[in-house]
């Protein structure tokens, strides 16, 4: 079975994690950018997103894995002095090889401050018919959530994933016009809770797109692959999976 893992962040994973993600069928990656502190500096996203285009798809083609990148203004990644160059430069680098999407972007907290970044990057999305990967906090998700979409709905975007969707925000991700994207991991979809969606929402399956958000947290290391395996011992529908697994992210991103 295929398996693209829609969204994660490659650079804090060691070479050897991706060896063992290559041989549990895992033929492609997304990486979006996410700085874990608040960076001091845009300059600083500036050398995270270099590192990300310029170092880690020839890391990952080594192994055998396609690795692709989104770049873009993470909520949570605000550099506390705020070049508004950095959109210029963020403009610029989604024509670079390997960068298929703005990401990974949207809001936590809903701060106006948040709300000004995510518009910014949502007109570049708009004016470069560009895709996006769209961030949906743990907290007040539902609340947080709407304020997304309104924003998607004012600058007409319908080319991207609503992700870290549950049953909290499911609603508002099913009236979207983007692709739905379940994350499988701690603090997120149980595995259990994954299969529970995709049986409730059976119509809408064509939509959703499975993705793990490893990063440098403590977390479930092979919950994609893992997930791809009980969807089968469940004998869920061959094409489902593939649909869910690969072909949706595979054609959203231009893979």
């Amino acid at each position: 079975m295929k398996i693209i893992d829609s969204h994660m962040h490659t650079i804090f994973r060691p070479t050897k994690f991706f060896e063992i993600y290559r041989l549990m069928g895992v033929e492609a990656v997304i990486s979006v950018a996410f700085y874990p502190i608040k960076p001091k500096f845009s300059e600083t996203l500036e050398d995270l997103f270099r590192w990300m285009i310029e170092r880690e798809p020839n890391r990952l083609a080594k192994i055998g894995i396609s690795g692709f990148c989104g770049i873009g203004i993470h909520p949570r990644s605000i550099p506390g002095s705020l070049n508004p160059k950095i959109y210029e430069i963020i403009e610029e680098l989604i024509y670079r090889p390997n960068v298929v999407c703005l990401g990974e972007i949207g809001l936590e907290k809903g701060t106006q401050e948040e709300i000004e970044v995510l518009s910014r990057q949502l007109a570049i999305a708009d004016q470069n018919n560009f895709p996006v990967i769209l961030h949906t906090p743990g907290k007040n998700k539902h609340e947080i959530t709407k304020k997304i979409v309104e924003l998607l709905e004012s600058f007409k975007i319908e080319r991207g994933v609503l992700d870290h969707i549950s049953p909290e925000n499911i609603d508002l991700a099913i009236n979207s016009n983007l692709l739905i994207g379940l994350t499988v991991q701690l603090g997120k979809l149980t595995v259990e809770k994954l299969l529970k969606i995709i049986r409730e929402y059976k119509d809408s399956w064509e939509r959703f797109v499975l993705n793990s958000d490893l990063g440098i947290d403590i977390a479930e290391k092979y919950s994609v692959p893992i997930a791809v395996q009980r969807m089968v011992q469940e004998k869920m529908d061959i094409k489902l999976i593939e649909r869910i697994s690969f072909l949706n992210a595979k054609n959203l991103f231009g893979l």
